[in-house]
């Protein structure tokens, strides 16, 4: 008897109607591939290639339009046979950032080497804005299988819940449900029975873009669906008070917890914005009218909470600021560089919504340099184009202002590296620079860009690129500066390797290029969103280096405003004028941005005056790197130069002289 009942309790599990869950996933992997991730049970079952990876981002699974890899899960005692009689349940949260085509496509589905129980998403009957979803048996198109009549929002989470029935091949879904009894959408198209393995989820070109989390399958509707205490709204990041310049884009953001799905409406001096339902606001173009405190309302199905007033202060442009990008384009080896190119649009989209003032642009393919011309009348239409780089055969610089360029001209090109301890090649490409009359500025800006020898820092060419930087150094200090000391500059580029993260054998070309000899200084912009620095690559699993460096003078970097990494994929809501995924279609490289205020606008007066024993001492407020004159009369109307051509270095300068005879009478002139 006592061994009767031992196989009894062996067998009550499977009789007793409970489920179980057989696959659970919170994504808590590092950002970067999910293939292959340590701890990840998933794996590519179809559309691998370079840069088609499935991707972690933020502690969620990202599945996009902009790539092709699909993976899969094993289910844990799998396979669930048609003679089974198992009843398989998922469930997961989604939150789309961008809209499918209106055609559709699946982005979920229970996996045997045939797909059932598909989910899909698409805006065919979606009013404007939103989608919708539904699921099919075998397929995952809207014209042929069961759609929710619920329009959905993007940067909104849902829960979606499906269930598949191994022994009919009856496929359901349900979105938010609390209970199976629920309303929910049972596919219309024809059944066909399967053995399931696995569980899979899709990118393809017609779903959009969207989030994954939180992830289970199970056998019961329990199993997926726990009953949940709701917790209300908590606001854990508040948005940040901030000024921007007339035309510039300002963005909000927040952060909260609590039961989802969490609704958040964002307002200005208290009324409503429309269309402002996202976690994050931005306004494009900003003007004085938009200067006022925002706040957001966020609420859920227990309460709601509202944020703390972020003020917005708007400024006039600033006469003579100036604002730079740097972008290393992906060039190389592209064939079509024409303004129907997908990529050249993508990044034409990027330089209109950031309407910098001067572009440098590396890895312009040589074959298509002549195409810019159409790219500056597409996207930069008025600017000024200096494409007279030198070249490895390849690729080249290109420069675009939108103020006159006076002069360019390439340095260095093919130059000989064997005086700096490199005697295998010579200099890759060049030292590009155009000469820019800002306006308000009373000498011309030096806008030097480069683009280092590129490959393994423990390889020969980390030897390479080192003397690269030091031969650009060593052109700053004996030749530029000699004549050039109180103008603006800075240097811009793809220097192929990361100042914070010197590999091994790295030789330091950073540290070459900016030191206290050629008065670059290190700069180091972050994107706004995750703190990050980082600028490469955007189009791999994940981003690893910093690549991408603007250097200016310590001129210019006492007046930096703002700076920024810059990527489309992380703008919630995505602006008008912008795509999504823009930064991995455009570039393996991200824009670097970065605004500087005219340093030459400080205030200018006398602020003390001495004359003793005839020896007359001025001391006035000035700006680093402009001349001053001082001049003295005898009757107000005839001015006699004591001194002239002093260039200040500081923001307050002094001059002493003998000045007997001088008069009795002294000014400081400023020369213009």
């Amino acid at each position: 008897m006592r061994k009767l009942l031992l196989v009894l309790a062996a067998i009550l599990p499977s009789l007793s109607g409970r489920g179980a869950v057989v696959l659970s996933d919170t994504f808590a992997y590092p950002d970067g591939s999910i293939a292959g991730a340590s701890g990840s049970p998933w794996a590519a079952h179809s559309g691998s290639g370079t840069n088609q990876d499935a991707l972690v981002v933020g502690g969620k699974l990202q599945i996009t339009s902009a790539r092709t890899e699909d993976v899969s899960a094993p289910l844990l005692n799998q396979p669930y046979a048609t003679n089974s009689g198992a009843v398989l349940y998922s469930s997961f949260t989604v939150n789309f950032t961008a809209l499918p085509t209106s055609g559709g496509g699946y982005f979920a589905h229970f996996n045997s080497g045939t797909f059932r129980a598909l989910v899909w998403a698409s805006t065919s009957g979606a009013s404007a804005g939103s989608f919708r979803i539904g699921i099919g048996n075998t397929t995952g198109s809207s014209a042929s299988s069961g759609q929710l009549a619920t329009n959905l929002s993007l940067n909104q989470s849902y829960t979606v819940v499906t269930r598949y029935a191994t022994a009919t091949g009856a496929s359901t879904l349900w979105l938010n449900p609390t209970a199976e009894s629920d309303p929910g959408v049972t596919a219309a198209d024809a059944a066909s029975l399967a053995a399931i393995a696995a569980f899979s989820f899709r990118q393809n070109s017609s779903e959009g873009t969207l989030l994954i989390d939180d992830l289970k399958v199970g056998t019961s509707f329990a199993d997926v669906i726990s009953p949940t205490i709701s917790v209300a709204p908590a606001i854990t990041a508040q948005p940040q008070s901030q000024s921007a310049t007339e035309g510039a884009t300002a963005i909000f953001s927040v952060a909260a917890n609590g039961t989802a799905p969490l609704h958040y409406q964002w307002r200005f001096n208290n009324a409503l914005i429309t269309n402002a339902t996202g976690s994050s606001f931005s306004i494009t173009n900003v003007t004085g009218a938009d200067s006022g405190s925002y706040s957001v309302l966020i609420s859920n199905t227990v309460s709601s909470a509202t944020s703390d007033d972020a003020i917005l202060t708007v400024t006039a442009p600033q006469p003579g600021a100036l604002s730079v990008l740097t972008y290393n384009s992906h060039g190389n080896m592209i064939a079509d560089w024409s303004t129907n190119s997908l990529q050249v649009q993508a990044i034409g989209r990027q330089m209109i919504f950031l309407n910098p003032d001067v572009v440098t642009f590396q890895e312009i393919p040589l074959t298509n340099t002549y195409q810019m011309t159409n790219f500056v009348k597409a996207f930069l239409p008025g600017y000024s184009l200096a494409s007279n780089s030198g070249t490895d055969g390849f690729i080249r610089s290109v420069i675009a202002s939108r103020f006159p360029i006076a002069r360019s001209q390439k340095w260095l090109d093919g130059a000989d590296l064997a005086p700096f301890g490199y005697t295998n090649a010579d200099f890759t490409r060049d030292l590009f620079e155009a000469e820019i009359s800002v306006p308000g500025f009373p000498q011309p800006v030096h806008i030097f860009t480069t683009h280092l020898k590129s490959g393994a820092s423990s390889s020969d060419d980390s030897a390479r690129r080192a003397a690269e930087a030091s031969a650009i150094s060593n052109f700053f200090v004996t030749s530029f500066l000699t004549t050039n000391s109180s103008h603006a500059y800075l240097l811009t580029g793809d220097m192929n390797e990361d100042a914070a993260r010197p590999s091994t054998g790295s030789q330091q070309p950073i540290q070459r290029l900016a030191n206290a000899a050629t008065g670059l200084r290190l700069t180091t912009p972050l994107n706004p969103f995750t703190s990050s620095e980082l600028t490469f690559s955007i189009q791999a699993s994940n981003l690893t280096k910093r690549y991408d460096y603007i250097l200016p003078c310590g001129l210019l970097f006492s007046n930096i405003v703002s700076s920024q990494v810059f990527r489309t994929d992380l703008l919630n809501p995505v602006p008008a004028g912008l795509l999504s995924d823009d930064d991995i279609t455009a570039s393996d490289h991200l824009p670097v941005w970065m605004s500087f205020a005219n340093p030459y606008t400080a205030p200018f007066q006398i602020s003390s005056a001495a004359f003793t024993n005839q020896l007359l001492t001025l001391t006035w407020q000035s700006s680093s790197g402009r001349q001053y004159r001082v001049e003295g009369s005898t009757n107000l109307a005839n001015w006699t130069a004591l001194s002239s051509n002093l260039n200040a270095t500081a923001t307050n300068s002094s001059f002493s002289t003998n000045a007997a005879g001088a008069g009795n009478f002294w000014r400081v002139y400023r020369v213009p």
